[in-house]
């Protein structure tokens, strides 16, 4: 008698002091297989529950268990991390990473399929010596935008008329920590000349060396101006690839000349004039270096135009 009340006692202490085992414990081991050996380690909410719909069959998480209460299982287990992020309305925004809390990691999760870019990208390069305090991460259009890259259509006319005025920026910044991050939206390339970065405490992606380099050149609002753009080509002078980098200008397809723009930072960045002659191809145009030039000179050699004093 005295025995078996001593075990109901020890049973009611069990229930009542040990914590009881989630059944969703069983599950654990198949979910941390599954994102340590994902290409990605951060996300939104949306993104979560679009890999939960998609894996929890796999997972054998029963079909009563919500996306949210998988999330708050693995929040509870230290698995995933949360930050707080503001967007331009000061609303605020979850991002989830998993087991990481590198920052770069984290922001990459903002958008999906997203990369660094422009002065982030060379920052990544140790190509600037600042620590920059603005993040460039873009996302490309849909493959099926149509842009007319079809040169006939280009005319002198049009091209004065869009570099006298200002470039365009994106609007879509967000701020996390001390840094500001601008999401920018970049014609589709199927992510051409974008590596990977991935070890125990980093997972995203960014553009390659050569990559950055046209970007820059296109986009030197994006990167702290022309000024800025041609000491990174002085800078990586030993490290570019110089075929690789006219292949992507091709591929890419610009409408706009922008080989007269690389062969003129080529140039002044004192490379060998073997290298930049590859870009002296067919020049149609007057072409700017950046758009909205105030005190301007010419180059005859590339038919550019570009700010005094450069």
């Amino acid at each position: 008698m005295i025995y078996k009340a001593y075990m109901l006692c020890i049973k009611v202490f069990k229930i009542l002091v040990m914590p009881r085992k989630n059944k969703l414990d069983s599950s654990l081991g198949v979910m941390e297989f599954f994102f340590d050996n994902s290409d990605f380690k951060s996300f939104t909410y949306r993104k979560f529950v679009d890999i939960f719909n998609r894996n929890q069959y796999d997972w054998k998480i029963p079909a009563t268990r919500t996306a949210r209460q998988v999330l708050d299982f693995l929040i509870k287990r230290e698995k995933v991390l949360e930050y707080k992020i503001l967007d331009n309305y000061n609303e605020t925004k979850i991002l989830y990473s998993w087991k990481i809390e590198d920052e770069y990691t984290i922001m990459s999760g903002l958008k999906s399929n997203s990369y660094y870019a422009y002065y982030s990208a060379l920052f990544l390069h140790q190509l600037t010596l600042q620590i920059p305090k603005t993040i460039y991460l873009n996302f490309e259009h849909n493959r099926s935008i149509n842009i007319d890259n079809n040169e006939s259509s280009l005319t002198q006319e049009k091209i004065d008329k869009t570099f006298k005025g200002s470039q365009r920026k994106s609007s879509l910044t967000f701020s996390f920590n001390d840094k500001k991050i601008i999401l920018t939206n970049g014609k589709f390339t199927d992510k051409l000349g974008v590596i990977r970065r991935i070890n125990n405490n980093q997972c995203f992606e960014y553009t390659n060396l050569e990559r950055t380099m046209i970007d820059i050149a296109v986009r030197p609002v994006y990167a702290g101006g022309v000024f800025e753009v041609l000491e990174a080509f002085k800078i990586a002078k030993e490290r570019l690839n110089i075929e690789m980098l006219f292949s992507y200008l091709e591929e890419l397809n610009f409408i706009y000349p922008y080989h007269q723009v690389i062969g003129f930072y080529l140039e002044k960045a004192g490379y060998n004039s073997a290298v930049f002659e590859l870009f002296k191809r067919e020049m149609n145009f007057d072409f700017y270096l950046t758009y909205d030039i105030r005190r301007m000179e010419y180059s005859d050699t590339w038919m550019l135009y570009y700010p005094k004093g450069i």
